[in-house]
Order: C-alpha cells, then structure tokens, then sequence
C-alpha cells in the first residue's frame, strides 16, 4: 500500500486539475451543505464534533444535547451545527443508515465489496488548522470530497509496536493514545519511524483511499505549497464535506488473527495473543500480537479474501482450504498450541465465521434498503401534498410535518431493529465460539479452600458493578461494539468506544461487562487450561493440608 500511495500522488495532483473548474463526475454536488440543512429538518440526527489538537489524541463530543423533554427538544437542530462547526469537525457516523439520500451509494459500495461497510460523513470549517488529528483507522476507507476542499497527510504505519504492544495499530491516536504530528513529521529516523506519502488537496469529486492502519491527519487553512502558486486553484468555499465509505474488514473480525483465535477458543486452547481476560483488556490487536516480528504480525492482520463472503463454503471446497491452509500455518508460526487444533477445526471456525459475517452483511444490506424505500415514500407524500405547503405568499414552505406515524419511520427509530439484529448475531456467534470448558473457565474461580465455585449471577454481565477502566461492550444507536468505561456518573456510565468515539450517561443495561469479577476470596483461573486448573486446585488442596 505505501508505494501505491506514493505513486497515486502524482496520479491525484494531475487529475485535480478537472475538478478546478474542469470536467465534472458523478459525486459532484451529489450532497452539499443544503441538502445536510434538509436532512436535519427531515429527520432526527445525531453527531460529534472532533477535537483539534494535533499533539493529543483525537477526542469526540456530542454535537447537542436535549433542551427538553419534548421531541422536538431532542432533536439536533442546523443552528447547533453550525456552532460545533466553529470549534472542530463535525461527524456523522454510519450516516448511510440514516440519510435516505446517501443509503443508494452505501449499498452499492456494500454490494460492489460484498461485505459489511458503513458510511461516515465529515463537515468542518473553512480555516481549520486541524481538522483531525494525526489517526489510524480500522477499516480500510475510500474518500470522496462532496463539497468545498480539505488537505490530506498520510504516513506509513508507526514501526514502535514493540515499543508500545498496548497501542492497538488501528486505533492510534485516538482516546489516551497520541500520534503527535510533529513525531510523524521526523521521518524514518524519528520515534516513530514514520514516513510521509502524500501531501495532497482533495476538492469536488476527488476520490481518495487510505488503508486501515495507515495514520492521516486533515486541515482547511490553507492548500499545498503547489497550490499557492497556482492560481488556477479555487479556494472560495465556507465548508468542506467528505464522505468516507468504510471497508469494514477488521470491524467485524474478517482477517486471519481472528478465525485463528476463533478456532483456539472453540478447543479451548490459551491464546498466547490474547491479554489475561483479568487484566479486562479484551481487544485481540492490543497485547502480545503487537511483540511479534512484524512481517508475520501484518500477515495475522491481513484481511481474508475480497470474494470471501461471495462463495459459498460447501461448493467451493478449494477456496476454503486454501484460507485454512495459510490459517494453519501462521498459527504454526505463532507457537506450538495450534499443533493441537486439526484442520478440521480450522474450517469448521472459518464456516462459522462465513455464516456469522454473512448475517450481518445481509443485516446491513436491508438497512440501506428501508432508507432507500423511507426516501420513495417522502417523495410519495412530498408530490401528494404539495398543493398544501403554499406561504401566504405563495412560496413553497419547507416545513415537514411530523405526524406520530411518520415519527416512527424516522431514522432514530428505523435502524434500531437492525441493530437488535446484529446485537443478537454476535451473541450467537460468541456463545458458539466458547467451548464449554472456557464457559467453565470464565465464571468459575479456585477459592482458598481449593473448590472450584460459580457463585456469579446468572445476568452478572449487565448486573455487576462497574468501574473506570473495565472493558465493555456499549449501546451505539441498538448494537453493542467495545468500549471501556471512562467515568462512573451516579447510576449512569461514560464510555470510549474502540475507534475513539465516546457515550455518556448510559443506563447499566446499556453497558455489558466481558470480565466476570473476582470475589475477594477467590484466585482468578481465567485464561487458564483445564490442565492448569486442575494442577492449580491440586496445589492450593496441598496448601491446604499443610
């Protein structure tokens, strides 16, 4: 990816000089600042606004908060946006679920891929010094300008995982990580050993991709050294808008590292990778992954095959033994555990992890589709009573009635049951990906007296209490994704989401503790194998009778 990068720079700077005033393509002016305005009016939103300092890490915050307890006191308002807009970027996530406009080009992207994506979309200011900071992402993304311009720097990947195995690779400088940009800027010999590939200006209908991993930092003030010269360049615009289409291997665990660790979990072999589940650190790219020699750690972390989801396991017999062919042997590569795991282990976790994906692919593909059919039936009812919306003076009045029925249809409360889909889709799948034995394992403990006790509530993962620093998995518009909570606020909860994103005052129902907690007379066994609880109670029994 590096040297395409390099070579694309060229390739992009040319080719701007179309979207100066020249040739135009389909994505110009597909979505601009006014239809945004529309969106809003039309439907209930929700955003963040970014941070600025581009020597932390990159933090969000909400956009607006409820004035009241009405509905239309909930609902973000273009004013609200607008002032976001004065102090940062403002963002939109999975924004193609949401805009009916924008579900057409999201489920093509997601047909074209066949695979799970979302859509994000980024406003900011004219005369941002930094729009985003320094940041690596976890999916692959393809950039395309809708409006107004905004100046990209991309660098290779960081090479410090030794230094800092705790940094997840694909979520750098974002919450308490920090990509400062002026260590990127040192170049090869600096600390990070970071590299600059390109140095460009993205406007209207420029296409831009950037692989996951890859640390990007943007801005509005000004343009390249190569456009101050050139005064062919448009600079009039008051915001920039870029949508970015999110290639979403890595978000749903489409790569080798996992169907690896799948497989080991279903055996109930340790994972040498993994943290200790007592430590609460549950993300598999953070950890003892980021100590290995980098080569085989990239090829652990490489995706799985584009047309992965497009073939059908029991028809295409050699294409899945190839993916379990190259599984078998970086977990070879890794330590002498996979030895135990036969190949027949290997398939059966990569058909499951086929028919998992698969549904929430499915799942993000009837998303898309009921924005799409939301968007015919406004414009249905929009054509119907269009002798109705008349000004006193004749003008068209751009006010949308919000009638009970067409509340229900809004986005807020559309996506909700795909998400609750894909909620119990990732609960099936870890309940099946859990031997029995590390059920075992996980909620029982060697007490002092040598007794193996499973004392925990049967619900004990939405009913324990809950502290800073515990790894969960949060409420995000219905699905659930991991985060860690960051403060504890009376009865509701703060929490930071794997990709930076954060969520404040959520109920103990909406956060979900991975860990089981440790009572104070109990030895933590998480982790270990049937073999090792058994050698442990045996010397704690020793213990005991001496």
């Amino acid at each position: 990816p590096s040297s395409l990068l390099k070579n694309a720079e060229s390739e992009f700077s040319s080719k701007q000089q179309l979207s100066n005033g020249g040739e135009k393509n389909a994505f110009t002016s597909y979505f601009n600042f006014q239809h945004l305005a529309t969106a809003l009016e039309e439907d209930f939103l929700d955003a963040q606004r970014g941070s600025t300092d581009n020597r932390k890490g990159w933090q969000v915050s909400a956009v607006s908060q409820p004035t009241g307890s009405s509905f239309d006191d909930a609902r973000m308002t273009l004013p609200q946006v607008q002032t976001a807009l004065t102090a940062g970027t403002v963002i939109f996530n999975n924004i193609g679920a949401h805009i009916p406009r924008l579900a057409g080009p999201t489920l093509a992207c997601t047909d074209a891929l066949s695979l799970p994506g979302a859509l994000n979309m980024y406003v900011t200011a004219k005369g941002m010094r930094t729009s985003a900071p320094p940041h690596t992402d976890r999916q692959d993304v393809v950039v395309i300008q809708m409006e107004g311009a905004k100046r990209w720097r991309i660098f290779t990947p960081p090479t410090d995982g030794e230094v800092k195995p705790t940094a997840d690779p694909f979520a750098r400088g974002k919450g308490d990580d920090s990509l400062p940009l002026h260590t990127l800027l040192e170049g090869k010999e600096g600390r990070l050993g970071t590299e600059l590939l390109m140095d460009v200006v993205s406007r209207e209908g420029d296409v831009l991709f950037i692989p996951a991993g890859f640390p990007h930092t943007t801005d509005t003030v000004e343009e390249t050294t190569a456009d101050k010269t050139d005064s062919s360049v448009n600079t009039e615009y008051d915001t920039s808008i870029h949508l970015t289409f999110n290639i979403d291997t890595h978000v749903w665990d489409l790569d080798y590292l996992n169907v690896r660790n799948v497989a080991m979990r279903r055996n109930g072999v340790r994972d040498v990778l993994l943290p200790s589940l007592s430590s609460g650190e549950r993300n598999r790219y953070v950890g003892n992954v980021n100590k290995l020699p980098s080569d085989l750690r990239s090829r652990l972390m490489d995706a799985l095959p584009l047309d992965f989801l497009d073939l059908d396991p029991r028809s295409n017999p050699d294409s899945v033994n190839l993916v379990v062919k190259r599984v078998e042997e970086l977990a070879a590569e890794v330590d002498n555990e996979a030895a135990t795991i036969s190949s027949e282990s290997f398939r059966e976790a990569l058909n499951r992890v086929h028919e998992y994906s698969s549904k929430i692919l499915d799942i993000h593909r009837d998303m898309y589709l009921a924005a799409i059919e939301e968007g015919r039936l406004r414009k249905s009812e929009t054509a119907m009573t269009a002798h109705l919306k008349k000004d006193v003076d004749g003008s068209d009045s751009p006010i949308v009635s919000m009638t009970p029925e067409r509340i229900q249809r809004l986005s807020l409360f559309r996506v909700r049951p795909f998400f609750e889909a894909i909620d119990v889709a990732k609960k099936d799948f870890e309940r099946w990906s859990v031997s029995e034995a590390s059920i075992a394992q996980s909620s029982s403990s060697v007490s002092s007296s040598g007794s193996v006790t499973t004392q925990l509530d049967s619900n004990w993962q939405y009913t324990s209490p809950l502290k800073v620093g515990d790894e969960v998995e949060a409420d995000l518009g219905g699905a659930f994704f991991a985060a860690k909570v960051s403060q504890v606020v009376g009865n509701t909860y703060n929490v930071v989401f794997f990709d930076g994103d954060r969520s404040d005052g959520l109920s103990r129902d909406q956060v979900k503790l991975l860990t089981p907690p440790k009572t104070s007379d109990e030895i933590d066994t998480t982790g270990l194998t049937p073999k090792e609880i058994k050698r442990l109670k045996k010397k704690m029994e020793k213990k005991q009778r001496k």
